[in-house]
């Protein structure tokens, strides 16, 4: 009856669903039922002859007595079964020889997820997992009490301190997506959110063996880690090298100036300025900018820091604007990818997927997910309808004109986008929209 449910992305899932859904119709046509008989009753023998009467009494009925006790009660016992049946298929992990299932320990604090493989490799805020194998992550946290919730894997458990639980998936196909922390645990419990990548056996052992990026970063200046991580942790997006404004102040000639915040004081921008905007961004609002930075504290080390601090110090206009360098991608001939293909690309090169889901989740920004042809109204009340030209001009000119619901948080890419790359994302959300 009612089908809301995200889509089924591990094995578990269609299980899930059914007993939810049956549970949910079984519910909704006793309800109907049951009330409907009530007001049906009350409104037919209201009046005996259009005249009020007494009502009289009544003697119970011992058939009636027994049917309306002992079918619920066959009906709970049969939704407790299979309940209490799917219920461990969840949470059991399947021996077999042929699927080696993955471990990855996780731990929570606020506001943010590690997780650490078997083979040493560590992440922050991201998984990457191969699909068709069972997949088992241990749970604990730093802190206070948090859920880790997939909800397209329907696993979802409480990560407690000082003990472990664990959650069982089979992804069932590739795509990435979103993981959330369901119990409040703080000011930024809605920003603790990690990215779920579900890729081929083959790109998983690439990806899980390759500590290249590790290795580089160490051999790395300060000046050089932060230019790397200024493309690598999104700064790119919103803080410009140039002086131009986009969401968030620009790096030019920040070091050392006078900055004042939205609640009248001020500061210079010193190290500690910029070790705690980059911790505690909410701390401290810029006058003319709104609170849209996500909290780094736990997700970037100290050694990080620092080099962000000295690329910034960098910035102060005596020498030409340094090239932001992001970690090395493997070589790919993109004339040999099809546009959707060279679309999800950019998606991902871009940092799309911090403010729009491909699931239909509600982020910073509209969901790609059933985007294409969608209509809608912007801030202006007029209407529109999401076909090419309004997804060229909301890439170009996302100022421009607003959807109703969200702020203007989007920084322009006219000029950093060529057309042909422009029409590979038209067609990646388009796919995404098909349900490609």
């Amino acid at each position: 009856m009612f089908r809301y449910l995200p889509e089924q992305g591990s094995e578990i899932a269609p299980r899930l669903d059914w007993i939810h859904n049956w549970i949910t119709d079984l519910s909704v046509f006793f309800t109907i039922a049951i009330c409907g008989a009530m007001i049906y009753f009350a409104i037919r023998y209201r009046k005996q002859g259009g005249v009020d009467h007494e009502t009289p009494r009544i003697e119970g009925s011992n058939f009636l007595e027994i049917v309306w006790t002992v079918v619920p009660t066959i009906i709970c016992i049969w939704v407790a079964y299979y309940g209490i049946v799917i219920y461990n298929e969840m949470v059991d992990v399947k021996e077999d020889p042929e699927k080696e299932f993955v471990l990855i320990n996780a731990q929570g604090y606020r506001w943010a997820w590690d997780f650490q493989y078997q083979n040493g490799k560590t992440t922050t805020n991201e998984i990457v997992v191969p699909v068709g194998r069972p997949t088992k992550i241990i749970l604990t946290s730093r802190d206070v009490i948090h859920s880790f919730f997939i909800p397209v894997m329907r696993v979802k458990k409480d990560a407690v301190p000082g003990a472990y639980s664990h959650v069982v998936f089979t992804p069932v196909r590739t795509g990435e997506y979103p993981a959330f922390c369901t119990e409040y645990c703080g000011t930024n419990h809605s920003s603790m959110l990690a990215n779920v990548r579900v890729v081929s056996e083959a790109e998983f052992q690439r990806w899980k063996n390759d500590r290249s990026d590790e290795l580089s970063k160490l051999a790395m200046s300060p000046v050089d880690l932060g230019r790397s991580l200024y493309v690598d942790k999104g700064c790119n997006a919103c803080h410009s090298l140039d002086g131009s404004a986009v969401v968030g102040p620009t790096f030019l000639n920040l070091f050392g100036s006078e900055r004042k915040f939205t609640d009248g004081t001020t500061t210079v921008a010193d190290e500690n300025y910029i070790r705690e905007s980059i911790l505690y961004p909410a701390s401290k609002i810029s006058a003319g900018y709104q609170n849209l930075m996500p909290a780094f504290e736990g997700q970037i080390s100290d050694n990080e820091i620092q080099g962000l601090i000295e690329f910034i110090r960098t910035i102060d206009g005596s020498q030409p604007v340094p090239e932001p360098v992001a970690a090395e991608e493997e070589d790919v001939d993109l004339s040999s990818l099809t546009p959707v293909e060279r679309g999800e690309r950019l998606y991902r090169e871009k940092i799309c997927f911090t403010c729009h889901s491909l699931d239909g989740s509600a982020l910073v920004g509209p969901s790609f997910k059933d985007l294409y042809g969608r209509k809608g109204k912007f801030t202006d009340g007029q209407e529109y309808v999401a076909d090419d030209d309004y997804i060229r001009g909301s890439i170009l000119e996302p100022g421009s004109e607003i959807v109703e619901g969200y702020v203007n948080a989007m920084p322009p890419y006219q000029g950093q986008l060529s057309d042909e790359q422009i029409d590979d994302l038209i067609a990646f959300i388009q796919s995404v929209s098909n349900g490609d």
